[in-house]
């Protein structure tokens, strides 16, 4: 396989076709240098000509690379590791072969030990990502630098060999700058997301209880019906704790909070799934919200919190309806095109029924 789509590479195949676009206007660069050096230098013409052909190569590999490179971006594919590989492998060698061609057209080792680090200082840095591609590019080059050193230039060979060696160490360890770079970079943009996640979840929920808050209501609301078919059934669930006022008055607001997280807490205990959305509205008001549900599936959850709660048995000795905290529960069914607050209306006249009809009871409307 010799490229992949977009959802299936990694964040440093991504950065490694980054850095590769700059690497290939450098080679580019380097190989038209080359070219016009041919033409300029009249006394190196006999010796030249192959450097000038594997420049001119270079040139159009580059030049190539950078059309299919423009050509994958458009149609968000991306080149697998293995090609990447393979196209570094091609550079080292064509880099090897001008390398050892400038050499014997010169006979002047430092000036191709310069050029050779001016070719992978960039690699280092372009390819910091993948090690093995700096192997697969750097490997051709070192050798070639180090046969034409010890074998093709006797004079000096340990000052040279000493001297390369060293500067290429330099030049390596870019790569281990590059990824503590890379890595503090990571750690901020992890921090930030969980700070962002942090931020999103005291926007959009309820600091006492920890169920949704109104606004995130809304959001899920308009995301989730403006996916589902006409036919599916949503429903709203307006609940309210009876007599809550008593109960502050009684028990105090310390109390009152501690008994709203036990009536949210047994809510969300009693929801289907992660698609139906417990909210507290407001106060003592809490909200459901069901999707895909049925008039018996509403009817199922409304009587699910109702036996929830009672299981807890809160006390409550100033209520009139039972000797521990009961709900009230109204719901409505929405129909498309029908606004959020039209669906609260009508779940609030089915709530207000059953206050008004004893309390501590369900009853919703779903035509």
């Amino acid at each position: 396989m010799l490229i992949m789509d977009a959802g299936k590479v990694n964040k440093d195949v991504i950065l490694t076709r980054t850095g590769c676009i700059w690497f290939l206007w450098l080679n580019i660069a380097y190989s038209l240098y080359l070219c016009l050096r041919y033409f300029f230098y009249d006394d190196l013409v006999p010796s030249l000509p192959p450097i000038f052909i594997l420049s001119l190569l270079l040139m159009l590999f580059s030049c190539w690379n950078l059309l299919l490179t423009s050509q994958l971006i458009k149609q968000q594919l991306y080149l697998t590791r293995a090609v990447l590989m393979l196209c570094a492998v091609i550079y080292g060698v064509i880099w090897a072969l001008i390398l050892h061609q400038l050499y014997r057209a010169t006979h002047d080792i430092e000036w191709v030990m310069v050029i050779s680090l001016l070719v992978l200082f960039p690699a280092v840095i372009a390819f910091h990502l993948s090690l093995n591609v700096i192997a697969a590019f750097v490997l051709p080059i070192i050798l070639t630098l180090f046969i034409n050193i010890a074998v093709l230039n006797p004079l000096h060979v340990l000052f040279h060999l000493v001297a390369y060696t060293l500067a290429l160490g330099v030049v390596l360890s870019c790569r281990n700058v590059m990824m503590e770079w890379v890595r503090k970079a990571e750690a901020i943009e992890q921090q930030n997301a969980r700070l962002i996640q942090k931020l999103t979840r005291l926007v959009d929920h309820d600091p006492l209880t920890g169920l949704a808050n109104k606004r995130y209501l809304r959001e899920y609301f308009h995301a989730r019906t403006a996916q589902i078919a006409a036919e599916s059934q949503v429903y709203l669930i307006m609940i309210d704790v009876d007599h809550f006022k008593r109960y502050n008055d009684v028990y105090g607001h310390l109390k009152g909070d501690e008994c709203l997280v036990k009536v949210a807490r047994c809510i969300s205990d009693s929801v289907r799934n992660e698609s139906d959305l417990a909210v507290r509205f407001g106060g003592e008001e809490f909200a459901v919200l069901l999707l895909n549900a049925t008039p018996e599936i509403a009817s199922q959850v409304c009587e699910r919190i109702k036996t929830t709660l009672e299981k807890r048995a809160i006390p409550h000795e100033s209520s009139d309806t039972a000797e521990w905290v009961t709900l009230s529960q109204g719901a409505a069914r929405w129909q498309p095109g029908m606004s959020l607050d039209s669906l609260i209306t009508a779940a609030d006249q089915q709530l207000y029924w059953s206050k008004n009809h004893g309390r501590n009871q369900f009853s919703f409307y779903s035509s």
